[in-house]
């Protein structure tokens, strides 16, 4: 197991073995890289495996150093241990960073896992209680190995089919499990035991005064490493805050890497600014180029490192660009769309609720046609989620499926975890919780760990501090848009300075994709989607996929769509479904 995980942690392996507990950890060393540090972590009777970043851990530590705890390393990881031994489990409600952990209690028998509530680190478990055998990894496959059989999702496959990636708690392979962010798991007396221990503790007032502040003093704590520091820099307002952040902090002791397309104009113009950007700055910058030759190259290989299908063509680039990175940590932009309203889609729904407290529409017995107009009738969260999700932007999947079937609101309840106990009311802070608890950690967040990790690359990301979440999610959506509807408006207001050299609109971290798929990728695609390929007529209609990048060869349908079918074929491919 340790063999599978050890290129997300190629500076040592240690183990630990007892009578009923063994685990083993593969450290990347970025607090306090000695020996001294080396994990897994014994202190009395406590085992500690733990990956990630505790970024309050110098304030934990002067508070436990007061208390009479001596420390024998400069390490997060040793606080964590004897926070624990402190305050037992309620110690992880003091933890702020990304983490996935593991406690073992010799003298109880009992074991704790624990994920950090933005869900930025994954970890997984299988259990069979016939026989109590439970096991946890950071990844799937290790898991593979103790599990009794291998045996294919079907649920899994139907969100899959829906929104183009898996929300449920188990995985596309069953018996084998997510820790949910934030979720407690216990096992004591071979009993298993859930509870959702971290949740989010949100503000509801904008305070202006603090906003600045905040924001800065959340990011520094982030910077904290005892080694070299990188940044993904594109011409986009979120990177380019972080970019001024790390100047003002580190001064010019990280570098800057960002992806460029050749040949294509229109996804050269972010890579530009950003270039110009380092240059101004007297930063290192090194560019990453990207082909439709890296999607022929790389596409088994990036859903062999996601461990299920990957239907996000920026997993592409980002393996290519993880293979180019010198240092052990990366700095993402990510979730700053998702907190500060960076989507389209949020702008509609903010108009939408605007025009529902008029009540123009909402006694009229209209029955509109229009997709648009019928989201006015939408009365609470989860059906506004649907309404926007992939499951309504994508066309075809009950052609391309075979017996699919539409997620609705009693589906999605199921995979809901922290706004699942928040009210029904359809305003944009609601449906923007559900996203963090699907599309975020889901996609974003479970791609970008996998494939950096893969070339022991941590992933930080500044935006998703809990802290950030919790006191800017929830406010007032006026405050995140002002008089005149601007997107990301509170970080333009507040950080004009820091990012006056960004783009004005952004294309986001997207790729020639669609225009490739239409001829230099034609060929390839319509390979993979082919029974030669692979036999998976039980779950798709072979034929009616093919037909689609036929269509789209000529009219430009749904390349997206596309992707994920080719991504889902690799998948079944690789593992004989």
């Amino acid at each position: 197991m340790s063999t599978i995980t050890s290129s997300r942690g190629p500076d040592f392996t240690g183990f630990y073995y007892s009578e009923h507990f063994s685990t083993a950890h593969n450290r990347l060393a970025i607090i306090d890289p000695e020996e001294r540090s080396n994990q897994p972590f014994v202190f009395k009777n406590l085992i500690l495996s733990f990956n990630g970043e505790i970024y309050n851990y110098l304030d934990l530590k002067e508070e436990l150093s007061q208390k009479g705890y001596k420390f024998s390393t400069n390490s997060d990881t040793e606080v964590i241990l004897k926070l624990f031994l402190e305050h037992g489990k309620d110690s992880f409600k003091r933890l702020s960073g990304i983490f996935a952990l593991s406690i073992y209690d010799l003298r109880s028998n009992t074991l704790y896992l624990i994920r950090d509530q933005v869900g930025v680190k994954p970890l997984y478990y299988y259990y069979n209680s016939k026989n109590n055998k439970f096991a946890y990894s950071s990844l799937i496959k290790p898991l593979l190995l103790v599990s009794d059989e291998k045996k294919i999702n079907t649920s899994a496959v139907k969100f899959y089919a829906n929104f183009s990636r898996n929300d449920l708690k188990e995985t596309f392979y069953k018996n084998i499990f997510k820790v949910l962010p934030g979720e407690l798991i216990t096992i004591e007396n071979n009993e298993l035991k859930k509870k959702n221990l971290l949740t989010f503790d949100f503000h509801r007032k904008f305070r202006k005064e603090e906003f600045k502040n905040d924001i800065k003093n959340y990011f520094s704590k982030q910077f904290i490493s005892d080694v070299p520091v990188a940044l993904s820099l594109s011409g986009g307002i979120d990177s380019n805050l972080i970019f001024n952040e790390l100047l003002e902090k580190k001064k010019n002791k990280f570098k800057c890497y960002s992806v460029f397309f050749k040949g294509s104009k229109k996804y050269t113009k972010d890579f530009n600014y950003a270039k110009n950007l380092c240059q101004l700055n007297d930063i290192k910058f090194k560019p990453v180029e990207v082909t439709f030759e890296s999607f022929i190259n790389n596409f088994e290989k990036v859903v062999d490192i996601v461990e299920e299908p990957v239907a996000n063509t920026n997993s592409i680039s980002n393996l290519i660009l993880s293979e180019n990175i010198d240092e052990k940590v990366l700095f993402s932009g990510d979730g700053g769309d998702e907190i500060f309203t960076g989507y389209d889609k949020y702008r509609s729904i903010y108009f939408l609720n605007l025009l529902n407290k008029l009540n123009i529409f909402n006694n009229s017995s209209f029955n509109f046609k229009n997709k648009n107009l019928k989201r006015l009738s939408i009365k609470n969260s989860r059906e506004m989620f649907l309404s926007f999700s992939e499951q309504n932007m994508s066309k075809n999947q009950d052609y391309v499926y075979k017996n699919y079937q539409s997620v609705d609101t009693n589906d999605l309840d199921k995979v809901l975890n922290h706004s699942k106990s928040i009210s029904n009311d359809p305003r944009l802070a609601n449906v923007m919780l559900h996203e963090i608890d699907t599309w975020l950690q889901n996609d974003i967040l479970l791609r970008n760990d996998k494939i950096y990790a893969n070339s022991g690359i941590e992933v930080r990301v500044p935006f998703l501090d809990k802290n950030i979440i919790e006191k800017y999610l929830m406010i007032n959506e006026f405050h995140k848009y002002g008089f005149f509807f601007r997107y990301k408006n509170l970080l333009k207001r507040y950080f004009s300075k820091e990012t006056k050299y960004s783009m004005k609109s952004k294309s986001g971290f997207n790729s020639p994709f669609a225009s490739w798929l239409r001829v230099e990728l034609f060929e390839f695609a319509n390979e993979i989607l082919d029974k030669n390929y692979y036999d998976s007529s039980d779950i798709l209609n072979l034929e009616e996929c093919k037909n689609l990048l036929k269509l789209h060869k000529d009219n430009y349908i749904n390349p997206f769509l596309l992707w994920s079918l080719i991504s889902l074929q690799v998948f079944l491919k690789k593992n004989n479904f």
